[in-house]
């Protein structure tokens, strides 16, 4: 490596530094953003060995709901807003005027009983949607979550 010392000539070599810096900047951005793209509330979902993979629910267009439980108290989400199930299936009534079509995706907490996710399902069946989704965490044969490129690999 060499330094012109003097010289009025153009210097040919390209510096780097700048372009690394701006890289690394960008790097940590992106690890520091991507785990807040979650839609939703984060839920302790229930585990499954082979679930089919459902990338539509990370998608603009689709319906979250999650049902998690604080204290013995039972929450509903419409999105990341907690309504009650009243107001829920008002929420879902509005969402289906305005895209029949629309995918809904239910989060059900890992604890909770069975009757409260069964009663979401039967308001959203109620208002008129067609395709349902249940999210659950893809776990390996000794229960360890399985993600990225392992989540595929196995669902193969």
């Amino acid at each position: 490596m060499s330094m012109n010392v003097g010289g009025s000539g153009a210097v040919s070599d390209i510096n780097v530094t700048p372009f690394c810096d701006v890289c690394l900047v960008l790097l940590i951005i992106f690890m520091v953003v991507t785990p807040l793209l979650q839609k939703g509330v984060p839920v302790d979902l229930p585990a499954a060995r082979n679930p089919q993979a459902e990338s539509d629910a990370d998608k603009e267009g689709s319906i979250i709901l999650a049902v998690t439980k604080d204290k013995n108290i039972v929450h509903f989400y419409f999105g990341d807003k907690d309504r009650p199930l009243e107001a829920l299936k008002d929420d879902l009534s509005e969402a289906y005027q305005r895209g029949p079509s629309k995918r809904v995706f239910l989060k059900g907490f890992r604890e909770i009983d069975f009757g409260e996710v069964k009663r979401v399902l039967k308001i959203v069946q109620d208002v008129g949607f067609k395709q349902i989704g249940l999210l659950a965490q893809h776990v390996d044969e000794k229960g360890m979550p399985v993600t990225g490129n392992a989540a595929s690999n196995m669902a193969k």
